[in-house]
């Protein structure tokens, strides 16, 4: 008499995901498995365990089926050498510690699988080992919290991400940082980039003729797919475009000289920095930074973040853009006596 989990409950501790590793791990045995071994195993129903090899066959695993006496067996194809991952438990660790590092990602496409992936190589890792490493993290926390919620914009990363690979025009309903207003852009997508806080879409505008970034966040208001194709424009290079500006700003150009006294100093020649060329280290713990770099907004933002410590020696017109936001700021915490 054989027993059918569906009458009963599917197994509600073990995810699909691994479940179904844990099922190619079965059907690798030298004499494959049977169905039932299976609903014994996992504690699922025989629809379930059905679906299961259904799901893992579209996606390419070459999984055979065979009746032996009464029960349905499976096997892999003659020949088939399954995929296997050999990490040791600090590699494991490593990749545990990534998982924590990439949290900030949370609700994206790219999280989601990352977890996914995780899950089958835990699969794999012994209870005990399971356990060693659950110790060995109570004494190394890697802490990154989630920046945005990702979840709303989820699938629109995953629309984006399947243009870019196609070649396919993009119909962006985008409410604009500095006006406020919701346009409607036509954006030939050439990649997707993290930086800092934010995730962006970087393509070609036809509405601006240049290159522009759009933020995944509360301004990305819709993303359609258009049925047509495009060429993307010669010489661009994502990597290379990510390597200029200041941060994740990119714009106007400038030259610049920062000087900067302690505290703030000692800290900051330790960094590296976009677009600094040069580092000159004068009395008292004060240096000079010289940078060249197509971020200037970017620069200007960070200046401000280094407070009192910092002074723009060059060039004069970024020096008096930083003192016109400064009397900005002390407009409103200027203290004003009533009679």
């Amino acid at each position: 008499m054989t027993t059918d989990y569906e009458d009963i409950f599917d197994n509600p501790d073990e995810d699909q995901v691994e479940r179904q590793w844990r099922i190619l791990q079965a059907i690798r045995r030298s004499s494959g498995v049977t169905k039932q071994e299976l609903v014994w195993e996992r504690k699922v129903s025989e629809r379930t365990i059905e679906r299961d090899i259904q799901t893992l066959s579209r996606m390419g695993f070459p999984i055979l089926d065979e009746i032996d006496g009464r029960e349905k067996r499976y096997h892999f194809m003659q020949h088939y050498e399954f995929p296997s991952i050999s990490l040791d438990i600090f590699e494991y660790l490593a990749l545990t510690l990534a998982q924590d590092m990439l949290s900030f990602l949370s609700g994206t496409p790219y999280y989601s699988d990352f977890i996914k992936a995780m899950q089958k190589i835990r699969s794999a890792i012994p209870p005990e080992s399971q356990q060693y490493l659950e110790q060995i993290r109570k004494f190394i926390v890697f802490q990154s919290k989630p920046i945005k919620d990702f979840k709303r914009v989820s699938p629109m990363i995953q629309i984006a991400q399947k243009a870019t690979t196609g070649q396919q025009r993009l119909e962006l309903t985008y409410k604009s940082t500095r006006s406020g207003e919701i346009i409607i852009r036509m954006v030939d997508p050439y990649g997707i980039y993290q930086a800092e806080n934010a995730l962006r879409l970087v393509g070609y505008c036809h509405l601006r003729q240049d290159y522009r970034e759009f933020n995944f966040d509360g301004r990305m208001i819709d993303l359609v797919m258009l049925d047509e194709t495009f060429e993307p424009q010669q010489g661009f290079d994502l990597s290379e475009y990510t390597s200029s500006g200041f941060g994740v700003i990119k714009g106007d150009p400038v030259q610049a000289i920062i000087r900067l006294e302690p505290p703030v100093s000692r800290w900051v020649r330790e960094q590296e920095w976009d677009g600094l060329t040069k580092t000159v280290e004068l009395k008292d713990d004060v240096i000079e930074l010289h940078f060249d770099t197509d971020g200037r907004q970017g620069l200007f933002r960070q200046v401000l973040e280094w407070g009192g410590c910092a002074e723009v020696v060059a060039p004069p017109d970024f020096r008096q853009q930083i003192l016109n936001e400064i009397e900005k700021m002390q407009s409103k915490y200027a203290v004003t006596t009533s009679d």
